[in-house]
Protein backbone atom coordinates (compact mmCIF):
# COMPACT_ATOMS: atom_id res chain seq x y z
CA UNK A 1 0.00 0.00 0.00
CA UNK A 2 1.39 3.03 -1.03
CA UNK A 3 1.77 6.16 1.72
CA UNK A 4 1.34 9.24 0.06
CA UNK A 5 1.40 12.60 1.54
CA UNK A 6 -2.13 14.81 1.01
CA UNK A 7 0.20 17.15 -1.44
CA UNK A 8 0.99 13.70 -3.03
CA UNK A 9 -2.12 12.78 -3.47
CA UNK A 10 -3.41 16.12 -4.40
CA UNK A 11 -0.63 16.33 -7.14
CA UNK A 12 -1.77 12.85 -8.42
CA UNK A 13 -5.41 13.64 -8.78
CA UNK A 14 -4.43 16.97 -10.42
CA UNK A 15 -2.50 14.98 -13.05
CA UNK A 16 -5.23 12.22 -13.82
CA UNK A 17 -7.41 15.18 -14.75
CA UNK A 18 -4.74 17.27 -16.72
CA UNK A 19 -4.23 13.67 -18.67
CA UNK A 20 -8.02 13.72 -18.98
CA UNK A 21 -8.49 17.32 -20.02
CA UNK A 22 -5.21 17.23 -22.44
CA UNK A 23 -3.83 13.90 -22.91
CA UNK A 24 -0.27 13.01 -21.61
CA UNK A 25 1.65 15.97 -23.66
CA UNK A 26 -0.77 18.09 -21.22
CA UNK A 27 0.63 16.88 -18.21
CA UNK A 28 3.66 19.19 -17.14
CA UNK A 29 5.04 20.14 -13.95
CA UNK A 30 4.24 23.80 -15.23
CA UNK A 31 0.53 22.27 -15.97
CA UNK A 32 0.50 20.76 -12.68
CA UNK A 33 1.67 23.87 -10.46
CA UNK A 34 -0.59 26.01 -12.32
CA UNK A 35 -3.72 23.54 -11.79
CA UNK A 36 -2.76 23.29 -8.29
CA UNK A 37 -1.76 26.81 -7.46
CA UNK A 38 1.74 26.01 -5.89
CA UNK A 39 5.42 26.34 -7.05
CA UNK A 40 7.17 24.75 -9.95
CA UNK A 41 9.67 23.71 -7.63
CA UNK A 42 7.25 22.36 -4.97
CA UNK A 43 5.95 20.04 -7.17
CA UNK A 44 9.96 18.78 -7.58
CA UNK A 45 9.65 18.46 -3.66
CA UNK A 46 7.42 15.55 -3.88
CA UNK A 47 8.08 13.85 -7.39
CA UNK A 48 11.39 13.86 -9.21
CA UNK A 49 9.56 13.70 -12.56
CA UNK A 50 6.87 13.70 -14.69
CA UNK A 51 7.42 9.80 -15.38
CA UNK A 52 7.39 9.42 -11.29
CA UNK A 53 3.76 11.23 -11.24
CA UNK A 54 2.70 8.73 -13.72
CA UNK A 55 3.88 5.51 -11.89
CA UNK A 56 2.54 6.86 -8.58
CA UNK A 57 -0.97 7.12 -10.71
CA UNK A 58 -0.34 3.46 -11.52
CA UNK A 59 0.01 2.41 -8.39
CA UNK A 60 -2.26 4.08 -7.07
CA UNK A 61 -4.60 2.05 -9.31
CA UNK A 62 -2.79 -1.13 -8.72
CA UNK A 63 -3.27 -0.47 -4.92
CA UNK A 64 -7.19 0.20 -5.61
CA UNK A 65 -7.57 -3.14 -7.59
CA UNK A 66 -6.05 -4.84 -4.80
CA UNK A 67 -8.20 -4.02 -2.34
CA UNK A 68 -10.84 -5.04 -4.89
CA UNK A 69 -9.81 -8.19 -5.43
CA UNK A 70 -9.28 -8.52 -1.47
CA UNK A 71 -13.13 -8.06 -1.11
CA UNK A 72 -13.89 -10.66 -3.15
CA UNK A 73 -15.51 -14.02 -1.01
CA UNK A 74 -13.61 -17.02 -2.43
CA UNK A 75 -17.02 -18.50 -1.90
CA UNK A 76 -18.50 -17.29 -3.82
CA UNK A 77 -19.60 -19.14 -7.39
CA UNK A 78 -17.24 -17.91 -9.73
CA UNK A 79 -20.04 -15.61 -12.12
CA UNK A 80 -20.33 -13.72 -8.59
CA UNK A 81 -16.89 -13.21 -8.18
CA UNK A 82 -15.92 -11.89 -11.45
CA UNK A 83 -19.19 -9.39 -11.35
CA UNK A 84 -17.87 -8.37 -8.14
CA UNK A 85 -14.23 -7.79 -9.81
CA UNK A 86 -15.80 -6.05 -12.70
CA UNK A 87 -18.38 -3.62 -10.63
CA UNK A 88 -15.54 -2.48 -8.53
CA UNK A 89 -13.33 -1.67 -11.49
CA UNK A 90 -16.80 0.27 -12.64
CA UNK A 91 -16.78 1.83 -9.25
CA UNK A 92 -13.48 3.35 -10.09
CA UNK A 93 -14.23 4.53 -13.26
CA UNK A 94 -17.54 6.14 -12.31
CA UNK A 95 -16.30 7.89 -9.14
CA UNK A 96 -13.17 8.68 -11.13
CA UNK A 97 -13.85 8.90 -14.75
CA UNK A 98 -10.81 10.63 -15.84
CA UNK A 99 -8.52 7.23 -14.99
CA UNK A 100 -9.98 5.99 -18.46
CA UNK A 101 -8.03 8.81 -19.83
CA UNK A 102 -4.89 6.82 -18.61
CA UNK A 103 -6.15 3.48 -18.63
CA UNK A 104 -7.08 3.40 -22.01
CA UNK A 105 -4.12 5.57 -23.53
CA UNK A 106 -2.30 4.33 -26.67
CA UNK A 107 -0.43 7.38 -26.11
CA UNK A 108 0.91 6.42 -23.46
CA UNK A 109 1.43 2.48 -24.59
CA UNK A 110 2.93 3.60 -27.93
CA UNK A 111 5.17 6.36 -26.69
CA UNK A 112 6.18 6.00 -23.34
CA UNK A 113 7.51 2.08 -22.38
CA UNK A 114 8.85 3.04 -19.12
CA UNK A 115 5.25 3.92 -17.90
CA UNK A 116 3.26 1.55 -20.21
CA UNK A 117 5.24 -1.73 -18.24
CA UNK A 118 3.56 -1.06 -15.39
CA UNK A 119 0.02 -0.65 -17.26
CA UNK A 120 0.86 -3.97 -18.74
CA UNK A 121 1.76 -5.37 -15.40
CA UNK A 122 -1.22 -4.40 -14.00
CA UNK A 123 -3.42 -5.94 -16.80
CA UNK A 124 -1.51 -8.95 -17.42
CA UNK A 125 -2.27 -9.49 -13.42
CA UNK A 126 -5.55 -8.88 -14.20
CA UNK A 127 -6.67 -11.46 -16.23
CA UNK A 128 -4.36 -14.21 -14.58
CA UNK A 129 -6.41 -13.69 -11.72
CA UNK A 130 -9.59 -14.07 -13.73
CA UNK A 131 -8.26 -16.80 -15.44
CA UNK A 132 -7.28 -18.26 -11.93
CA UNK A 133 -11.08 -17.49 -10.93
CA UNK A 134 -12.79 -19.34 -14.28
CA UNK A 135 -10.16 -22.32 -13.89
CA UNK A 136 -11.17 -22.69 -11.00
CA UNK A 137 -15.10 -22.44 -11.46
CA UNK A 138 -14.57 -25.16 -14.22
CA UNK A 139 -13.23 -27.82 -11.79
CA UNK A 140 -16.22 -27.41 -9.53
CA UNK A 141 -18.70 -27.27 -12.39
CA UNK A 142 -20.06 -23.80 -11.77
CA UNK A 143 -18.64 -22.56 -15.76
CA UNK A 144 -18.85 -24.33 -18.77
CA UNK A 145 -15.80 -26.19 -19.54
CA UNK A 146 -15.80 -26.43 -23.35
CA UNK A 147 -14.69 -22.58 -23.81
CA UNK A 148 -11.28 -22.51 -22.86
CA UNK A 149 -10.87 -19.77 -19.51
CA UNK A 150 -8.47 -17.40 -21.58
CA UNK A 151 -10.55 -17.33 -24.33
CA UNK A 152 -13.84 -16.23 -21.64
CA UNK A 153 -11.15 -14.30 -19.58
CA UNK A 154 -10.59 -12.06 -22.85
CA UNK A 155 -14.66 -11.73 -23.73
CA UNK A 156 -15.73 -10.27 -19.96
CA UNK A 157 -12.19 -8.30 -20.36
CA UNK A 158 -12.76 -6.84 -24.04
CA UNK A 159 -16.35 -6.29 -23.88
CA UNK A 160 -15.60 -4.24 -20.71
CA UNK A 161 -13.16 -2.61 -22.05
CA UNK A 162 -15.26 -1.60 -24.91
CA UNK A 163 -18.12 0.14 -22.59
CA UNK A 164 -15.67 2.09 -20.68
CA UNK A 165 -14.08 3.44 -23.81
CA UNK A 166 -17.34 4.11 -25.58
CA UNK A 167 -18.09 5.82 -22.08
CA UNK A 168 -15.30 8.07 -22.32
CA UNK A 169 -15.60 8.65 -25.99
CA UNK A 170 -19.07 9.51 -25.32
CA UNK A 171 -18.32 12.03 -23.04
CA UNK A 172 -19.95 9.63 -19.88
CA UNK A 173 -23.20 10.43 -21.25
CA UNK A 174 -24.99 6.99 -20.10
CA UNK A 175 -24.80 4.97 -17.05
CA UNK A 176 -21.73 2.76 -17.27
CA UNK A 177 -23.11 0.63 -14.27
CA UNK A 178 -26.25 0.12 -16.10
CA UNK A 179 -24.70 -1.14 -19.29
CA UNK A 180 -22.10 -3.15 -17.29
CA UNK A 181 -24.57 -5.08 -15.17
CA UNK A 182 -26.23 -5.80 -18.61
CA UNK A 183 -23.32 -7.02 -20.23
CA UNK A 184 -22.46 -8.73 -17.00
CA UNK A 185 -25.91 -10.86 -17.16
CA UNK A 186 -25.16 -11.82 -20.91
CA UNK A 187 -22.10 -13.06 -20.11
CA UNK A 188 -23.54 -15.08 -17.47
CA UNK A 189 -26.16 -16.52 -19.39
CA UNK A 190 -23.26 -17.39 -21.41
CA UNK A 191 -20.80 -18.93 -19.03
CA UNK A 192 -23.66 -21.02 -16.83
CA UNK A 193 -23.24 -24.47 -17.37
Amino acid sequence: MNDYSDRQNQIIQESIQLIADKGIQGLTIKNISKAIGISEPAIYRHFENKNEIILAIISTMKDSTNNELFQIDENNPTIEKIKKMIQGHTNRFINNPSLTAIIFSEEIFNNHSILAKPIQMMMRRNQNKMISMIEKGQVAGDVRVDINAEQISLMVIGSFRFLVSKWHIMNFDFDLNKEVNEMLGAIEKVLKV
